[in-house]
């Protein structure tokens, strides 16, 4: 794999990080070109690193992480009291 890319994303609790890291670990990439890892870092951060041979590749698949992010984070605001 010569591209790479990863991305940390800070939670405010673990209990967010953990929403977050089990709704997405079961959504795997569409196209098998592209590897992702996804980890929970010192509780409350989750680290997702992709691997591609094309950049373009990575390009596509971190927008679509970063959306699903944003509905997961939407999702806790609006329902985790």
């Amino acid at each position: 794999m010569n591209y790479s890319c990863q991305i940390r994303i800070p939670f405010l609790t673990a209990r967010h990080a953990q929403i977050a890291y089990n709704s997405l670990k079961v959504d795997r990439e569409p196209k098998k070109d592209v590897k992702r890892m996804e980890n929970i870092h010192e509780n409350n951060i989750l680290v997702v690193d992709f691997e591609s041979n094309e950049a373009r590749y990575i390009r596509v698949a971190v927008e679509s992480y970063i959306d699903k992010i944003n509905l997961i984070l939407r999702t806790i605001q609006r329902f985790d009291h």
